[in-house]
Order: C-alpha cells, then structure tokens, then sequence
C-alpha cells in the first residue's frame, strides 16, 4: 500500500523525514508522497486514502479505521519521534482484536445528543472508527469534522496553487533571496507555463548586491543587519520596482548551522510580500539544520503568498 505523508503546520527535519521512512520500511509499507499543508489534524480525519498525518497538535499516536476492514487507514502522529515507537504495538493490538474492537470501545455515535456508553473491561483510546462508531481520545469526545482553510482539497503542491491564483488575477511576481539562495524562484517554476506570472529572481547572499542591485540603504543595513525586518521589506520593495513585476517576495536569514547570536539565533528569517496595497512582513525561526530551514523558509513563504492573493488584491 502506498501512503501520502501529511506535516501539518510544520516542516520536518531530515531526521524525522528518515525516522518515519524507517517506520514503514519495518512496517512493510509504502511512501508515495510527502505534502506540507496547515490546519488541523481533525480535518483529515475519515480521508478515503491511506494518509499519515504528523502534527504538533497530536499528542500521541492513533488511528482512524474504515468500518474495521482496513480498506482505508488514516495514521496520526505526534511531531515528537520519541513517541512512534507506539505504533507497531497499536497496529499489532488492531490485527490481533479487531474482531472484538468494537466491543471494547467507549463510543458516541456520529450525532452529538446520541452518546452511548458501552460497558468495557478496558478503555482503547487509540482508534477512531468512522460514522457510526468514533471513539473517546484520553476521555475527551472530539468534533467530527472541524472545517480549516486547507490550500488544497485536490492534492496539489503548493506552488501550484500560488500558480494558479497568480494567473487567474493576472498577476506577476518576483523574488528577492538571500538564505534561501534561489530556493523560491526553482520552486515557482517547478509548475509548467510559470512563466506567465513569473518573471524573475535576484540572489542577493552578499550586502553589496542587496544595495546595489535591490537598492537596500546603506544605512538600513548598518542599523538593522541584513537580516531584519527593514532589509527583507526594502529587499521585496527593490526586486519588484527592478522587475516591473505586481509582486516581490523576498527572504533574509540565518540558515546555519553558523552565524546566530543570542539576539538573532540560527533559523531565524525575515519575509517581506510587496504588493500594489502595500508592504508585509513576517518573522519565523526555523528549529532544522540548513537545508530543512531553506526548504522550510521557501514554502513558509509561498503559504504566506497564497494567503494574500486569496484575498482580493
């Protein structure tokens, strides 16, 4: 079987991409994709796919069965590896009782005013079974479905959908990047025809070409640093004015594993969207090693992209 790998509102770090890499292989399973996505866990509750979904909202591992034949099993994790350890022992107590699973769960019935308790010997609070039966998590009844603004419902990439939003307003964007060394710009064109809506990139790692080419002050970058909030609004501000293009993005920031202080850590990195209502910012430190903190920093910013051309610009 083949799963899609969910990180909800968070962007893993290789070591947890190869932990649960190393569960499947133990578990005989497949990984068909790996997706980014924000919202809640609970959303993803009853898909008719095979899913793993890991979540810091998550506090340890259970599943969501289809009627108890397995045609569909939907995983969720905790973002903390400590605890997946938990899972074989879970799906090893499912094969071994699910004959009997139903008898020893304490349910509510789909409809919230039908709650019906089953008399059991012991609680399992590890499996949800869909529509007619849901089980209690640590005694706490949880909502069906909750409904949260998911990028997509039809399984496509981020970039694709920031394309397609692009494109349908009729807009253009460029970028401005420093940490993320051209890592915006690539994935942007990963989406055939990006060339519609994107018209260009500016790698500015050094100050110098921040200044010159961008038209960063001098004087913001000697009084902020070139990681700051100034720096990555001016950086957004110059690559849109430089490309005559309706948006700028950009990025500044302390990838690592070197180069953080007290007062600007690594992972730190500032973001900057420059549209035709104005300039914003946003601020995120990222927990990862290098790579993960660009890969991180590259959709963090192209969530934020879609966020605003959702609304009407």
């Amino acid at each position: 079987m083949g799963f899609t790998v969910y990180f909800l509102n968070t962007f893993p770090s290789e070591a947890q991409v190869s932990k649960i890499f190393r569960l499947f292989t133990d578990l005989l399973w497949d990984i068909d994709q790996i997706k980014f996505e924000n919202g809640s866990y609970r959303s993803f509750i009853g898909r008719k796919e095979d899913i793993v979904v890991v979540s810091p909202e998550i506090e340890s591992p259970f599943l969501y069965l289809e009627e108890l034949v397995l045609d569909h099993i939907n995983l969720f994790l905790p973002l903390s590896t400590a605890k997946w350890g938990e899972v074989e022992k879970l799906l090893q107590r499912v094969w071994e009782e699910e004959n009997v699973f139903h008898k020893r769960l304490f349910v509510y019935r789909s409809y919230p005013d039908a709650v019906e308790n089953i008399p059991v010997e012991e609680l399992s609070d590890n499996v949800l079974l869909n529509e007619k039966y849901l089980s209690v998590i640590s005694e706490e009844r949880i909502p069906l479905l909750e409904t949260e603004e998911f990028f997509t419902s039809e399984g496509e990439e981020l970039e694709e959908v920031v394309g397609k939003l692009l494109r349908r307003r009729r807009l253009t964007v460029s970028t401005a990047e420093s940490c993320t060394g051209g890592l915006v710009a690539a994935t942007l064109v990963n989406v055939p025809g990006s060339s519609e809506y994107f018209k260009g990139s500016v790698i500015a790692y050094s100050n110098e070409v921040k200044e010159k080419l961008l038209g960063v002050k001098r004087e913001t970058l000697e009084r902020f640093g070139a990681v700051s909030p100034q720096t990555a609004e001016e950086m957004a501000i110059g690559v849109r004015k430089l490309l005559k293009t309706d948006i700028g993005i950009s990025t500044t920031g302390i990838a690592g594993p070197g180069g953080g202080t007290a007062e600007k850590p690594v992972g730190l990195t500032y973001f900057a969207v420059a549209h035709p209502e104005g300039v914003e910012v946003f601020k995120k430190v990222f927990p990862y090693d290098r790579n993960q903190n660009r890969l991180s920093a590259t959709y963090y910013l192209l969530y934020q992209l879609y966020r605003i051309l959702k609304r009407e610009l």
